[in-house]
């Protein structure tokens, strides 16, 4: 695309944002709080639409709504959001905005929501100043209060910045014209910078190709381009690694293949969908078909919804990539070419480590610049070497003579100061003057020949300059001819280099760097030090790259070759709106749509957005119409007697279970008794659920306190046989995971091989444990289970178990529900997996002891169990139990 053309889309992206961020700072106080103000305009998403334009225009009102009803909830919980007291703020001009800087002293609250990464300032946080800490939205109303809305533009680079605390120095745009006062306060409300790109996405209609085909329903599809003849034929003629290819399952393989034959179609865009339920591999099948893309040239686009996720899917892609390309030199070094592939975004959410910082951005650009700058970049350092090989020896007669020189000087100081004996510089040999020289060329030669070698893409060089930097890596020659002490003589007579090897190696290495020199010369890397410039030139040459689906928004303003193909890992778990960020990128032409509808979808805080489709993603929408999928069939990780029911009640029994995880082997017992099995439903019925202290959650201290003894009784099997073991708990409300957080505090976070991670079921979602412990929660005579009826939740939690599935659950509840939690517990006694807790002693009197610290010892007595006695309470311990 022409420049004037990018540029132009940096205006209308720049209005279409201004657009949004003056919508919100038009909303006032009273708007925020009207639950109506959107909610009329919001209408049912249809399942197919006319038009593009149709298309995008479903998705505005609901965003504006959710991003109303979002802002509504976080006024809610305003007196535990992050706050800090603002030190200073001065008007200022930037890029013809007013802006202002904002100083502010520690925030507080940073570390208020378990669970949670702590509080730092991010461009796209929505603040609200005040004079005064406000605690409510009512306080916020009181009459001659200052209260302005704004808008993070940026944060202020801070070196200082230590032990993970924000930037207390940020601009931001204010809703309206302010002055500093003492005593005023600054508020975290939300970060809006996904629904700023959503917004300004929709109104793109900028690459329609994939677009327009995914309006329809399946019956208007194109199967098949009438001009391209697609076949598995010819894409394996392609320098496939059908090595990796043999180590997949048929369903595995036949999704890749279809996906990668409508990728070859240059006449038509194509959607494919590959359908990945739990433990089916899904990673694995993305990585290989990334890293096929990769070796058929096709620069490809990789984004998913979430920072944990993409950085996953782009380390299996790097693993991949390193075992099949890592050249070791003669030094031990190992090289590898991982240019090709280009991972951006924020660090600190991304989580950038040592493992994936090669591929990473600013670690990119950070090396490349350390190879260009002008006195200690690739052409200094290469032609110092060229210079030292060519002219040693006179480079050496100007040594001796500056030392001489050096000498005389010193001897004359010593004169004027006595008349004592004079010291003699000692004067290096030639050779000692060359090895010096040569290794101190070397060194920077080499690094910035290993990072050319690995952070440009062999495809963008040719093949002879790849092995020419190689070669004056691996070589070995010259080094070894100057550590075995070659006679002066060998440099002197350069007339005739045939008469040593020492002149034909070094004729043969200045050769080779002066090939090398041109040939890096011609590949147009950036010639001076501008961090854009340079940025510019690793989205240019990277074949594959990484980013959340929100940040790919930023490619829509980077100048580069247009990317090709589409693939969305974890798409089902995406807002269909925001996925028309990267289908509207210039070039795109093919999408690759991985996940599983069945399991959880984007969250959604508006009912109307609820009610109306906005949580859908795009993979669920084409499900719906009848749009093919490729099932991925086979699953490897739970047990058989895991994987039973959700394989029955979620994917009608169409995924089997791979013979690894059926092997006897592949059973475990970490505990002894019969409830400690693969899979247990626990019968809990002296819980009582209730809010917690915000109103806003359930907890069951009951459920808590068993969680506990579990996990403890755990610890004690593990310190004894020393097994490494990984321990999830996993509820559906906050309040419990807060609660069971509290509890076990930081007790097992330092032992080596036992781990335990407290997550609510939609921040497990991905994840995987030997074991799960899943705390339902629900206590009641009504059937009343909340959002655990949704079968998408339920799916999640009955599925991240490897060898055992224990669930503390509340029988009566759950069969009341009438939900598929009734089928879970009715299958369970069917299977002979059910028990009450009563049955085992140890938590018998855990129970007993909760209650009584509790105070709610009447419950024991009144719930019509006999095995609840008070008279009962010094129970002994069943050998044979969680107890044990």
């Amino acid at each position: 695309m022409e420049v004037n053309d990018k540029g132009k889309k940096k205006a209308v992206a720049g209005r279409h944002d201004h657009e949004f961020s003056q919508l919100i700072f038009s909303w006032s106080l009273d708007d925020i709080l009207n639950e109506d103000l959107y909610k009329n305009q919001v209408e049912v998403i249809p399942l197919t639409f006319s038009s593009s334009d149709h298309y995008l225009g479903s998705f505005i009102y609901p965003l504006l709504e959710e991003v109303h009803a979002e802002l509504a909830s976080a006024m809610e919980i305003m007196y535990r959001a992050p706050f800090a007291e603002i030190f200073s703020i001065n008007e200022t001009t930037r890029h013809g905005k007013i802006l202002y800087d904002v100083t502010v002293g520690s925030w507080k609250n940073r570390f208020s929501e378990r669970g949670k990464e702590p509080y730092r300032t991010l461009p796209g946080d929505l603040l609200i100043i005040s004079d005064g800490k406000p605690e409510s939205a009512d306080d916020l109303q009181r009459v001659g209060r200052t209260l302005v809305f704004s808008l993070v533009n940026e944060i202020a680079d801070d070196d200082d910045i230590v032990d993970d605390t924000t930037s207390k120095n940020f601009k931001v745009k204010c809703s309206q014209e302010i002055e500093f006062q003492d005593g005023m306060f600054v508020t975290f409300l939300m970060n809006i910078t996904t629904q700023k790109r959503i917004w300004n996405s929709l109104h793109m209609h900028e690459n329609m190709n994939i677009i327009k085909e995914v309006l329809y329903s399946d019956s208007m599809v194109k199967e098949s381009c009438n001009i391209c003849s697609f076949g598995h034929n010819r894409l394996l003629s392609q320098r496939i690694n059908s090595d990796l290819l043999d180590k997949l399952n048929e369903s595995q393989r036949l999704a890749i293949m279809a996906a990668l034959c409508k990728t070859e179609c240059c006449h038509n865009s194509y959607m494919e969908q590959i359908w990945g339920p739990p433990g089916t591999g899904k990673t694995t099948t993305v990585s290989v078909l990334l890293f096929i893309l990769l070796q058929m040239n096709c620069r490809t686009l990789t984004c998913s919804p979430t920072n944990v996720a993409i950085v996953q899917v782009a380390s299996w892609v790097l693993r991949l990539v390193k075992e099949s390309f890592t050249i070791t030199t003669a030094s031990g070094e190992c090289i590898c070419s991982v240019g090709d592939l280009l991972l951006f975004g924020n660090k600190d959410m991304l989580k950038v480590g040592e493992e994936i910082e090669e591929i990473y951005l600013e670690h990119r650009v950070k090396k490349l610049i350390e190879c260009l700058g002008s006195l200690t970049g690739w052409k200094h350092c290469m032609r110092s070497m060229i210079d030292l090989l060519e002219n040693c020896v006179s480079q050496y007669h100007v040594y001796v003579e500056n030392e001489k020189i050096k000498e005389q000087e010193i001897a004359n100081d010593d004169k004027i100061e006595s008349e004592g004996e004079t010291e003699k510089l000692e004067v290096k040999s030639f050779i000692m003057f060359l090895r010096d020289r040569f290794t101190a060329s070397t060194i920077p030669l080499r690094r910035c020949l290993v990072t050319f070698c690995t952070h440009i893409p062999k495809s963008a060089m040719t093949e002879s300059t790849f092995d020419h930097m190689i070669k004056n890596l691996v070589s070995k020659e010259l080094q070894n001819l100057l550590e075995s002490k070659p006679l002066e003589g060998d440099f002197v007579k350069t007339d005739d280099t045939s008469s040593s090897s020492m002149n034909y190696v070094r004729a043969v290495s200045v050769s080779l760097l002066r090939t090398l020199l041109m040939s890096l010369e011609s590949l147009g890397l950036p010639s001076v030090l501008n961090v854009y410039a340079i940025m510019n030139f690793c989205y240019e040459k990277a074949s594959l790259i990484f980013c959340t689906t929100s940040s790919s928004y930023k490619l829509h303003h980077v100048e580069m070759k247009p990317l090709n193909v589409l693939v969305i890992d974890e798409a089902a778990q995406l807002k269909e709106a925001e996925s028309t960020i990267p289908l509207q990128l210039t070039g795109m032409k093919h999408a690759i749509l991985i996940g599983d509808e069945r399991q959880l979808p984007a969250m959604v805080t508006s009912d109307a957005c609820k009610e109306s489709g906005f949580g859908r993603s795009l993979f669920e929408r084409l499900s719906c119409l009848g749009h093919s999928k490729h099932l991925l069939n086979v699953q490897y990780r739970m047990h058989p007697s895991i994987s039973l029911f959700p394989n029955l009640n979620f994917y009608h029994n169409m995924i089997l279970d791979a013979e690894y995880v059926t092997c006897p082997s592949y059973e475990r017992r970490y505990l002894s008794g019969p409830m400690s099995g693969s899979y247990s439903f626990i019968n809990v019925v002296g819980g009582r659920e209730e809010k917690d202290d915000d109103g806003r959650s359930w907890r069951n201290m009951v459920e808590v306190a068993l969680v506990i003894k579990i996990v403890q009784n755990l610890y004690k099997a593990w310190n004894e046989s020393k097994k490494k073991l990984t321990v999830g708990v996993v509820s559906p409300y906050a309040a419990q995971v807060v609660s069971i957080q509290d509890k076990i505090g930081h007790k097992y976070e330092k032992c080596n091989g036992f781990s335990v991670k407290v997550k609510a079921i939609d921040g497990f979602q991905g994840g995987e444990e030997d074991i799960i412990v899943l705390s339902t929660v629900r206590s009641n005579a009504r059937g009343s289970i909340g959002f655990i009826d949704s079968f998408q939740r339920t799916n999640v939690a009955l599925t991240r178990a490897r060898h055992a599935l224990w669930i503390l659950g509340n029988e009566r509840t759950l069969i009341n529900s009438d939900s598929v939690w009734k089928d879970l517990v009715c299958n369970a006694r069917s299977r002979l997996c059910f028990f009450d807790v009563d049955a085992d002693e140890c938590l018998k009197m855990t129970i007993i002891a909760a209650k009584k610290e509790l105070e709610q010892l009447d419950d024991l007595v009144n719930g019509n169990s006999v095995l609840f006695k008070h008279e009962k309470w010094k129970v002994r311990r069943d050998p044979n139990g969680f107890g044990s």
